[in-house]
């Protein structure tokens, strides 16, 4: 039994550990993917997407070949091994992984890229709920998210209130000094939409006056 515990604990040192990096980028934007360690010259590597798709086979004392789906799209330094990506697309999300080949095939890099779009400007509305009270509703909306809160006569003295995809983006409201503020993030871009908390006690009108919504975009 102990033999075979040694077995398998050696067994598993020759097998390396390679961290999955998550990075994001924008849709046609570039990325550089590196190779995070020294590597000898004596050795074979490929670039490969989705564990399936060669994108580079580099072999010493050969040329480089950049295969056909990534011409013109793709650079590969050969000092540093790294991978450049261009103009990339929400098509090409997924995991890229750089693989020597030598005496066995190790992993020495691994990255799970998300090609994402850019946020679109929220939507930020204050509306009036009461005259008495002067009850202003605060919703905060963008791409099929919704947050709301509450400012009573001036008071917007309020905690932030976040919501999200999935995943992302991120879609948050909250006050900083003297502003309300919506903001629509992803980890690549972000946009918001600001009011003056004074401009909610002039949301509330005189007795008999009617109600006011107000949209500010």
């Amino acid at each position: 039994m102990a033999m075979a515990m040694q077995l398998v604990f050696f067994l598993y040192m020759l097998v390396p550990i390679t961290v999955c990096d998550d990075v994001f980028k924008l849709v046609n934007s570039s990325v550089q993917l590196d190779i995070p360690e020294h590597l000898d010259k004596s050795f074979d590597l490929f670039w490969t997407f989705n564990k399936g798709i060669n994108i580079v086979r580099y072999i010493e004392n050969s040329p480089t070949k950049v295969f056909d789906r990534y011409k013109d799209r793709v650079e590969f330094n050969e000092e540093t091994y790294s991978l450049t990506l261009k103009n990339l697309q929400k098509s090409d999300s997924g995991i890229y992984e750089a693989k020597e080949f030598a005496y066995r095939s190790v992993t020495v890099a691994t990255y799970q890229l998300k090609v994402l779009d850019p946020v679109e400007k929220p939507v930020l509305t204050a509306s009036l709920q009461s005259n008495d009270t002067c009850n202003v509703t605060l919703t905060c909306e963008a791409q099929n998210l919704s947050v709301t809160s509450h400012c009573y006569n001036d008071n917007c003295d309020m905690m932030e209130k976040k919501t999200s995809g999935d995943t992302f983006p991120f879609l948050s409201l909250y006050v900083s000094k003297s502003f309300i503020i919506c903001n629509h993030s992803n980890p690549v871009s972000w946009k918001n939409t600001t009011i003056e908390i004074k401009h909610v006690k002039q949301l509330c009108p005189p007795e008999g006056v009617s109600l006011h919504t107000y949209c500010l975009v």
